[in-house]
């Protein structure tokens, strides 16, 4: 049996989907990618014909996904799938024409079972982890137990993306926190240090890298396991890579561990100035004094130091994040990040704010809504979202910021930020890797394609 995963960014590697297709090769069923591009889907179901659709989606592109799925559905005979972040969270999806199917939780298995049973023409309605739709009806089922032994999984099918100098790996599922922004709230398990070491062996036997990006949402939670991590990996590994890193959670030792495995650069969460803000509303746990002792320390051991920001919090102000900024010009990172606040439906902070929000009041219809939509500096917000980087950079811009978020210049300011991203992703967080310079050239070429569309339109 073929399936067909629809990945909207091809310029990276998908571990989760890796996964999937491993799992599925390993029972003799066969899996291909292609990006999210109405005609390039359609040029590849013409070649190869495949009858299964796979779309793994975060909530906020489910929306794209979906009207892209209802266009080819109108040509194909295909099954669509969908799963991911966003099935797990909002199963409701399933009510949406064209969507055959939500997985809801890990897909592991419960993908196998379903492509297991469409290749000998089983009924796929009672299976484990799956809401189906067929002819109307919907079949419920509930989820199965989570993958415990994260070791028993075989490791990723890196020949499903093409072949980059940089390498994408998670250690872990789950999170032991309850940030009120974040919909993530499955058990903590990890890969053993052995486990992890074999596969990036393996990766440097069969395919060129030079840098290893970690997507765990937390790296170092665990001192004796980063330990015997930074012995291992120096050794038989010898990799410069990327991880995120929680700022009460580093100490001299901690980071002395991450320097020897040869740890080049870490993402590190600020989010806000506001101490109310990041401890109340968003429920970080983390003080000002840890923050700035986690800087402190990481500079001193010579890592590259990326701080991600939040602007646009409720209950927050312009104020608060102009504040923001000047705390990352006082901490002089390699890279200050800032990311709008996206509010998701079910999340703490929604039902925080609901009350005082009253937009927040009417439907979510794709569970998730930016914060700019209710504020009313909305264009001096997603103005200072573009420059945050910039200034934090070139502090000398700072007396001058509040007239320039004042001003229409959204395309402008868009161009200073895909250029200083690609810039920084290039040459200061990935160590100058292949894939830094292809992200900067697809947001660049985003942003032209942005701006002609929006030349035609006026």
């Amino acid at each position: 049996m073929k399936v067909l995963f629809v990945v909207r960014d091809l310029e990276a590697e998908h571990p989760g989907i890796m996964l999937l297709s491993s799992i599925l090769k390993k029972a003799n069923h066969s899996a291909d990618i292609v990006e999210a591009n109405y005609n390039k889907i359609i040029r590849k179901l013409r070649k190869d014909n495949f009858p299964i659709l796979a779309f793994s989606s975060v909530s906020t592109f489910i929306r794209d996904y979906l009207n892209l799925n209802h266009k080819i559905k109108e040509r194909f005979n295909v099954l669509s799938f969908f799963g991911g972040p966003h099935p797990t969270y909002f199963p409701e999806v399933i009510n949406e024409p064209g969507v055959d199917g939500v997985c809801i939780g890990e897909g592991d298995f419960a993908l196998l079972d379903l492509v297991n049973n469409l290749a000998v023409g089983k009924p796929i309605t009672g299976i484990s982890n799956w809401w189906i739709k067929q002819d109307g009806e919907i079949f419920y089922n509930s989820p199965r137990p989570l993958v415990e032994d994260l070791d028993s999984l075989p490791f990723a099918d890196r020949t499903l993306f093409p072949c980059f100098d940089i390498v994408t790996m998670v250690t872990t599922r789950g999170c032991f926190y309850s940030c009120s922004f974040c919909l993530q709230k499955s058990p903590f398990r990890y890969r053993s240090v052995e486990n992890v070491i074999e596969e990036l062996k393996k990766i440097k036997t069969d395919k060129y890298a030079r840098f290893v990006v970690f997507r765990d949402s937390i790296f170092n939670l665990f001192p004796e396991w980063l330990k015997k991590f930074s012995e291992k990996y120096r050794k038989e590994v010898g990799l410069p890579f990327w991880c995120n890193v929680r700022a009460d959670l580093i100490t001299p030792e901690v980071t002395r561990y991450l320097k020897e495995a040869g740890c080049f650069s870490v993402s590190l969460g600020l989010e806000t100035a506001n101490d109310y803000l990041r401890n109340e509303v968003l429920k970080k746990g983390i003080s000002r004094d840890q923050i700035t002792c986690a800087v402190d320390t990481i500079k001193k051991y010579k890592i590259r130091l990326v701080i991600n920001n939040m602007i646009g919090i409720p209950f927050g102000s312009l104020k608060d994040d102009l504040d923001t900024l000047k705390l990352n010009i006082q901490y002089r990172p390699d890279y200050g990040r800032a990311y709008m606040t996206t509010i998701f439906k079910n999340t703490d902070l929604c039902n925080f704010v609901i009350k005082d929000y009253k937009v927040l009041q009417r439907p979510y219809k794709y569970a998730c809504l930016d914060s700019y939509a209710f504020i009313p500096t909305a264009r001096k917000i997603k103005n200072l979202y573009k420059l945050f980087s910039i200034v934090v950079e070139f502090p000398f811009l700072f007396p001058i910021l509040q007239f320039l978020i004042k001003l229409p210049l959204r395309w402008i300011y868009a161009l200073f930020y895909y250029t200083w991203l690609g810039y920084c992703q290039y040459y200061r967080i990935w160590a100058g890797s292949s894939l830094g310079s292809k992200k900067y050239t697809k947001g660049l070429k985003q942003y032209f394609k942005l701006l002609q569309r929006y030349f035609r339109n006026i």
